[in-house]
């Protein structure tokens, strides 16, 4: 919407009158020197209409009475062509002026489409530059959640890794603790075999033993006295026999639960080795996944 002006035809004219009378010629530059204010355009426009307003004033002087035109016609016409000669060349001088405001205008036009066009494309490279700006953001973001969940996936794989080497390291010591009941289970049978030729000694004695005292038959305190040790003897034999079958048994009983633990033992070494194939090849894929998304970020830089 074009602003309104500021100054008014007769603040112009009034100028340019004054002007006149000192003997100078109007123009754009020297009336708004004297007014301080206004466009040059609208003071040219202005000026243009005091011009015609002149030419019309000395054409409309010409209509005088008959009698006094005769008197003064040749004074009048002399002094209409010096005034058409100073409005001519008024006309002229406003007609550069107007071509210099047009050009001026001209070119500040086009300044104000360039810079209007500057101003579009900056805006456009702004809102270009916040939607990337937005981007790497919402992009950094999402990368470093995905690494955060990356650490934390490797180091649950750390963890399992090094549960699975501290069973890995145990192994050898329940294999030698086996070994070892292994041993004292040898030990123990051998023992047993110790006492059932023992007992196979005490029996064969015992059955000596009674024969000795069938044949002792007639001296009956002789058979009861041998009877009776040859009792105690069995009884004490009995008696060793019965533990040595106690200490078999439970070394058989030792025997199976360490033949247990050394099963247990072989199942949680698979075991081990298997969690540990799995950390294993779960931390290669977790460093190649690391490796993936560095490569992903510096691409995206």
């Amino acid at each position: 919407m074009p602003r309104e002006a500021t100054i008014t035809f007769n603040q112009v004219a009034a100028v340019a009158d004054a002007i006149k009378a000192e003997g100078g010629r109007p123009n754009s530059r020297n009336v708004r020197e004297q007014l301080g204010t206004g466009s040059m355009g609208t003071i040219h426009k202005l000026l243009q209409q005091w011009a015609g307003s002149q030419a019309r004033q000395a054409e409309a002087a010409l209509a005088l009475p008959p009698a006094l035109q005769r008197a003064i016609l040749d004074y009048m016409a002399q002094e209409l062509a010096t005034t058409r000669a100073s409005v001519e060349a008024e006309l002229v001088e406003a007609q550069a002026e107007g071509a210099t405001l047009a050009a001026e205008n001209e070119r500040q036009l086009a300044e104000i489409e360039r810079q209007a066009e500057d101003l579009a494309a900056l805006a456009a490279a702004k809102a270009s530059a916040e939607g990337r700006l937005a981007q790497v953001e919402a992009d950094l973001a999402g990368a470093r959640a995905e690494i955060e969940r990356e650490r934390q996936a490797a180091e649950g794989a750390r963890t399992d890794l090094a549960k699975a080497l501290l069973r890995l390291e145990a192994l050898p010591r329940i294999e030698a603790e086996a070994d070892r009941l292994r041993e004292e289970l040898s030990t123990e049978q051998r023992g047993r075999q110790q006492a059932e030729q023992q007992a196979a000694v005490l029996a064969a004695e015992l059955k000596a033993a009674e024969r000795r005292a069938g044949e002792l038959e007639k001296d009956k305190e002789a058979q009861a006295k041998s009877r009776q040790e040859a009792e105690k003897m069995t009884q004490a034999r009995a008696a060793e026999l019965a533990d040595a079958r106690v200490q078999v048994q439970a070394c058989q009983a030792r025997l199976e639960a360490v033949a247990r633990e050394a099963e247990d033992a072989k199942k949680a070494r698979q075991e081990a080795e298997k969690t540990a194939k799995a950390a294993g090849e779960e931390a290669a894929e977790l460093r190649g996944r690391l490796a993936a998304g560095s490569t992903t970020k510096g691409v995206k830089q």
